[in-house]
């Protein structure tokens, strides 16, 4: 048997996985502040007298209840953060921080316009339950098949529930259950 030596005459390079490019904020960054500073503007067009004050209160109170660190939200604070004068890429890098409790404490309406969040407004839930238990009303007065029915009372259900908080929903859900047996 032979032994064969080999030696690798190959250096080691020590290799970064991301690029400079990968680091620092990108051009899309800036171009979703800007959006959200428009939107921060139309808000602000919708609150009479201290509209700054209470926006910057309610983002605040936002960001306090999403755990949100490392940032000052102050009135000050928070339209600097959003003009950028200087193009700081510090300050672009908080406010995509703080875009999700922005979108969150500013009114549905608006943040869906500018493509912040996505969801349905109170006069939209109640219309979807309106017309959903209209579907199971007719379906059972149609006489429909079992399964339809099912399907119909299911889809009222849970546009019922759409309407509530998430936090109050399964509580709910958890006391039709338990008294569910008693009503067959």
């Amino acid at each position: 048997m032979q032994t064969i030596s080999f030696k690798n005459h190959t250096p080691m390079m020590g290799m970064q996985l991301k690029t400079e490019n990968q680091y620092s904020p990108r051009r899309r960054d800036r171009v979703k502040c800007r959006t959200i500073f428009a939107a921060v503007q139309e808000w602000e067009a919708t609150l009479p007298g201290r509209a700054q004050d209470t926006i910057a209160q309610l983002v605040a109170e936002q960001w306090e209840k999403q755990n949100g660190r490392g940032i000052s939200v102050n009135k000050q604070n928070l339209y600097r953060y959003l003009k950028n004068e200087g193009a700081s890429e510090k300050y672009t890098s908080y406010v995509i921080r703080l875009s999700s409790a922005i979108a969150d404490a500013m009114p549905i309406e608006i943040a869906r316009k500018h493509d912040l969040k996505r969801g349905l407004t109170e006069t939209e839930l109640v219309a979807s339950a309106i017309k959903e238990c209209n579907e199971a009303h007719q379906a059972k007065l149609l006489g429909a098949p079992l399964q339809k029915l099912e399907r119909e009372i299911r889809d009222a259900a849970i546009a019922l529930f759409n309407l509530l908080p998430a936090d109050v929903a399964g509580p709910l859900l958890a006391s039709i259950t338990a008294v569910a047996p008693q009503c067959f």
